[in-house]
This record gives structure tokens, sequence and C-alpha cells, in this order.
């Protein structure tokens, strides 16, 4: 059975929504790694492919929490021996923000947090499509990684080797963006406008979200 593996904090970001389905379509066993404990460089080796999940954590210089430095920096040596072992891997927010850090790119603040629908522009159709955006930490593009798509704001889509990583949210549904919203104290103003797209292009969204998870797999299992 094809394993992945993947690393979440406990509880906000780490419902995997329309990207547990496609898992769950494929037979693809899921295997969850949490970050807060400081994970092992080769704990995830026995998965196949490795998934990096969203966090409330920044990487971004002057901003990171000391106390998430130890887990953080563990996460950053994880994925960049992953990727220099030429496995694949998908990293989603956060997720692509450790991706771009492990392989030599920067994580900035931006000036305001980004909580929108969003449509990037990109050679690939299937990033060509609204997503969730939920960040305030922007990722530089390393010199060995490749843009796949880029918003007027930041960079939404890296792949290097046989790892992709995205800035937008290509698992999210209404239900996590509500939880994620409640756990933040986000303002209905917010929030209450991505819930309500969210709703109603739930069904859309799904197949989109599907395109691009088999785009995505098509490219790195190989």
């Amino acid at each position: 059975m094809t394993t992945a593996a993947v690393i979440a904090n406990p509880r906000i970001a780490a419902d995997l929504g329309l990207l547990g389905g496609w898992l769950a379509d494929r037979g693809i066993d899921v295997r969850r790694h949490i970050r807060d404990d400081v994970l092992a460089v080769d704990c995830a080796d026995d998965a196949d492919v490795l998934i990096v999940l969203g966090s409330i954590w920044t990487l971004a210089e002057g901003y990171r929490s000391a106390e998430h430095t130890a887990a953080i920096d563990a996460e950053i040596d994880l994925v960049r021996r992953w990727v220099r072992d030429d496995r694949p891997m998908l990293g989603i927010c956060f997720g692509g923000q450790v991706l771009s850090t492990a392989l030599g790119g920067t994580v900035t603040r931006m000036p305001q947090r980004m909580i929108a629908w969003q449509t990037p522009a990109s050679p690939e159709s299937t990033l060509r499509a609204p997503w969730a955006l939920w960040h305030e930490d922007r990722f530089t593009i390393p010199d060995e990684a490749e843009a796949l798509a880029i918003a007027p704001h930041a960079p939404m889509a890296i792949r290097a080797h046989r790892a992709w990583g995205v800035q937008f949210h290509p698992e999210f549904t209404a239900d996590i963006i509500a939880s994620i919203a409640q756990d933040l104290h986000t303002p209905d103003e917010h929030a209450q406008p991505m819930i309500d797209v969210a709703r109603e292009r739930h069904g859309e969204q799904r197949i989109v979200s599907s395109a691009f998870f088999d785009a995505w797999w098509d490219d790195v299992h190989r």
C-alpha cells in the first residue's frame, strides 16, 4: 500500500479536507506526524510521499517564536533531506514556505494578512483557478526551484526535483475555513466571505482541487 506521511500541528490547519478525499480514493494510507514534537529527520522515511500542511507558526525572520525554533529547524532539515533524496512531496502554505527555506529561499512578513480567493498566473492549466488564500508570510523562489504560479502579492507555487510547494490551500472546504476562523478569532467580515464562496463552489472546487492533485501526482510519482 502507498503511504503518505503528513506533517501538521495538532489542530489548526491539520484537516486534509479535499486532499484527504483524494488520498482515500487512491487507496493511499495516511500516517500523521505532529510538528510540535520536534521531528526526527528520518521519521517519515518509511512513507512513499511527504505532505506538509499549513500552520499558524511563522518562518519569517524577526517574527519566529523561540518556542518553535527547534521544531521548525527540524522540519526544514527533514524536508531538505527528503528533496535531496528526490522523493515526492507536496507542501501547502507553511509547507510551501518550508520547502522554499529548505532550498535556500527566504520567508518574509507581508504588510497585511491575505484572506481571499484568487486566481494566479500560471502556464499550468490546473493552477489557473480560484484558490483559497490565508497567509501573512510569503516565500521566495530558490535558485534551484521553478516558479509554477505567481499572484500579484506573492509566489503561489514552486517545483524543485519531485517536490511542489504552494501558498494556496487546495484542501480547503467551507468547514475548514470556518474552524480556522473560529480558532483564530477572525472577524466575521474577513472570514464569512471566504466561507460563503467555499460553500457556493464546493462541487466545482472538488473538481479543480482533484485536477491539481492529479497533476502534482503525475509529475512527482515516477
